[in-house]
């Protein structure tokens, strides 16, 4: 990995945290580390697949790792990991995840765009292929990520996660929501779990977005569906336009190559916050990527009016 980009990360990170977490969490707070740091040491640790001592190992011989990321000292490791177990929320995570959206709707505009929703699963425990199969084992139990991806840049704009498997029809519609208040959408892309005449009318009649889901879930005839809209998906589907939808299968195959298939946390709603973590580091990785740590000044006048209108 170069060493620049690292370092670009290090301070992408610590400046999306900054506008959403206050320096400090409490006024008698000992005041050694701020809030806005130790989340962009978490999100540094995703980033290089570190354990909490490899991270605490890493900052210690890097200076400027350190000075990016706007630390006097380094925190132990079970600083970093109380941070986030106590004061790291899901809540707060797609709230950052929200705030760097706008690096990319800087570059891309604020109209209209395409979305393409799937899922994917995590393993919960880093045990490899090999060794289940060996011992013939099967772990029926899995942690589902249902993600709404834009895919002009390839970027998260929702994430909704849950213990596996089952059917993820029913995270649509809290995550088109979500991708709403990031932004207007134009065409909606789905696989076949998301079929339903329901979700057509609630997409194309309500919020007037193009949805295009393939019309075959449960349906092993080919007679044809006496539904209106998943009528019009079996006789004239836009097979040039659902390409895109391909690009959702891109991001989870990206995020499970550099971060890893496997989540390392042991209880549930802290894998929860790991694949949330694992959603803004890949947003970032990405910014990183295409050259947007350079737009760190209309990222400051960007956070400036911002924090005018909240005010």
């Amino acid at each position: 990995m170069p060493r620049s980009a690292l370092l670009q990360f290090a301070q992408l990170a610590f400046q999306v945290a900054s506008w959403r977490l206050p320096p400090y969490g409490s006024k008698f707070s000992p005041k050694k580390f701020t809030q806005p740091s130790l989340l962009a040491c978490l999100l540094v640790k995703e980033y290089l697949r570190l354990d909490y001592r490899g991270l605490e190992a890493l900052l210690a011989s890097a200076s400027e790792l350190r000075a990016a990321l706007g630390l006097q000292a380094v925190p132990d490791h079970s600083m970093v990991h109380w941070f986030l177990r106590y004061k790291v929320t899901p809540t707060l995570l797609k709230q950052v995840r929200a705030t760097t959206l706008r690096l990319f709707t800087r570059r891309y505009g604020r109209g209209r765009r395409v979305m393409a929703a799937d899922a994917t699963g995590y393993a919960r425990r880093p045990t490899s292929r090999y060794y289940i199969q060996r011992q013939q084992r099967w772990v029926p139990r899995f942690l589902m990520t249902s993600t709404v991806v834009w895919t002009t840049p390839q970027v998260i704009c929702a994430q909704a996660d849950r213990v596996g498997p089952g059917s993820q029809s029913r995270r649509l519609r809290p995550l088109i929501a979500e991708t709403l208040r990031t932004g207007p959408i134009a065409r909606l892309l789905g696989d076949a779990d998301y079929d339903s005449e329901a979700h057509h009318r609630w997409l194309r009649e309500e919020l007037g977005i193009e949805s295009i889901i393939p019309a075959i879930r449960s349906r092993p005839s080919r007679r044809l569906t006496r539904q209106p809209w998943r009528y019009r998906m079996q006789r004239w589907f836009p097979r040039r336009k659902y390409g895109q939808r391909w690009i959702a299968e891109t991001v989870h195959s990206v995020i499970k190559r550099k971060f890893g298939e496997a989540l390392t946390a042991r209880r549930p709603w802290q894998q929860v916050k790991q694949s949330l973590l694992r959603g803004v580091t890949y947003n970032l990785y990405r910014a990183v990527r295409m050259g947007l740590i350079l737009l760190r000044l209309v990222l400051h006048r960007l956070l400036h009016v911002s924090t005018v209108l909240v005010t």
